[in-house]
């Protein structure tokens, strides 16, 4: 009987309830996301203000750094936590890189060259603070002999890029450059695909115009190259659910509990400063030089005074009073952490940070948090692994084809330390006794005890004298 209602709801062509279009309007695209949390990034508050007071939320919602601060009268104070988090988190996964190992010496020590040269730990570190801050990046592998004879690696953030899509995958990576020449302004589009470079220039009117303009720049031509793959390599953590093909900033949905926590601070300063101790002398006690009668002046220390008429009626009280209004700390430093906790959450651990959580969780409850932060970085390293590994393979074959050295192909493993790692005598306690009991084999206690920071060659070694000793028991 199914596939008689089913032809029958055909026939008479019946409409599902609520079929209707609805619109919804973006209050911004993906260029001003990520201008929005460079800023956020910088933590500067003039330019926090400055942002906030020129953008439109579209439903009449006021941030905090929207609020004129002239008739507030407020001190605008920024946490500093949005950078604090990705500079913490960006550390963790790039401090622990051990290295890039190439599938051939020549390629190792031509890898080798190149990161020297190029200062990679440091440049890695860079680009996963941008990545990580603005959403996205890309990687871009170059030559210019007048700097250096090895490829040069440049990493630009996702307000300087844009990526081209085919079948779901990336085909070409578009860096962009912004510079004027007179009175026109002009973008200059360089396109990096599989096969080369192309280069587009574009007016202040979106048309494309004559090269010429951008030659002042240096030398401008498009490029044909047989390296077998692109030079640019795209570094995305995580997609961005409202804007496809872009990368998620760590900072998405996290915004309103950053504002929320400047404005909370600000305002315990601001009561703060109001809630300083008043005092009230009779102008009676005042002291007074003896020879003139008049008030003698009083040290910086002690100028903040308020000065009161004598009151003469009799029983009248005419000491100095000292008034210290009530300012409700605690309810301050519980929202604090309320809203520490809102930001961090589902990103970072706050003991990662510094942040002293022993009066509120056990030492359990702190090790669960904890998790969170594992969780970050291993998303980070995960995607690091193979990004880092085709950045290394694109710059030696990159530097191959220049030098007309052949196109060999090259693999790259790319290896990464432990977080947080027990200590190497509690390691051996607990494996040792796992030997002992015969629920651990040689090769996991091995491989457990050394991990990443001994080659395989190594550990395959020492299986084999663990082995050996074993058998002459």
């Amino acid at each position: 009987m199914g596939w008689f209602k089913q032809m029958f709801r055909n026939w008479l062509q019946i409409v599902p309830q609520g079929a209707s279009a609805v619109s919804i309007i973006s209050d911004a695209d993906f260029n001003k996301e990520a201008f929005r949390n460079k800023v956020w990034y910088r933590g500067n508050a003039s330019e926090l203000a400055q942002f906030y007071g020129s953008v439109d939320d579209l439903i009449g919602n006021k941030s905090f750094w929207a609020a004129s601060g002239g008739n507030m009268g407020i001190r605008k104070i920024h946490s500093g936590l949005p950078a604090l988090i990705v500079d913490t988190i960006s550390d963790i996964a790039v401090n622990d890189l051990l290295g890039v190992r190439m599938s051939g010496a020549e390629g190792q020590e031509i890898w080798d060259a190149i990161a020297a040269e190029n200062n990679f730990g440091r440049l890695l570190g860079r680009a996963v603070r941008k990545a990580v801050a603005l959403g996205d990046g890309a990687f871009k592998i170059s030559f210019d002999m007048a700097v250096s004879a090895y490829p040069i690696i440049e990493f630009f953030g996702a307000d300087k890029l844009r990526f081209n899509y085919s079948r779901g995958r990336v085909t070409e990576v578009v860096f962009l450059q912004n510079f004027s020449k007179g009175h026109e302004h002009y973008t200059l589009e360089e396109i990096y695909r599989k096969d080369g470079i192309g280069y587009r220039l574009l007016n202040a009117q979106g048309n494309e115009v004559d090269l010429a303009p951008a030659q002042e720049m240096g030398k401008i031509a498009p490029i044909d190259h047989n390296v077998g793959m692109n030079l640019a390599i795209p570094l995305i953590f995580d997609e961005n659910p409202k804007f496809e093909g872009r990368g998620k900033s760590i900072f998405d949905g996290k915004i309103g509990a950053f504002d929320a926590l400047d404005e909370v601070l600000s305002q315990w300063v601001d009561a703060l400063r109001d809630g300083r101790a008043q005092k009230y002398i009779p102008i009676g006690l005042l002291p007074r030089n003896p020879h003139d009668g008049r008030v003698m002046g009083l040290s910086a220390f002690e100028s903040r005074f308020i000065q009161t008429e004598m009151d003469l009626a009799e029983g009248a009280d005419n000491s100095i009073k000292v008034v210290q209004p009530h300012i409700d700390t605690a309810a301050m430093a519980e929202s604090c952490r309320n809203f520490v906790t809102l930001a961090l959450q589902g990103i970072i651990a706050p003991a990662t940070l510094g942040i002293d959580t022993s009066r509120r969780d056990n030492a359990e409850a702190q090790r669960e948090k904890e998790k969170a932060t594992l969780y970050t970085r291993g998303k980070i390293i995960g995607v690091l692994r193979d990004v880092v590994g085709q950045l290394a393979c694109a710059s030696v074959a990159a530097y191959n084809a220049f030098y007309g050295n052949g196109a060999q192909v090259y693999t790259a493993k790319v290896e990464f330390g432990e977080y947080a790692a027990p200590n190497f005598e509690s390691q051996i306690d607990t494996i040792g006794k796992g030997r002992q009991m015969g629920v651990i084999s040689v090769e996991n206690a091995v491989e457990q005890l050394y991990g990443n920071t001994w080659s395989e060659e190594q550990k395959e070694m020492e299986v084999k004298r663990l082995k050996e000793e074993e058998m002459k028991k």
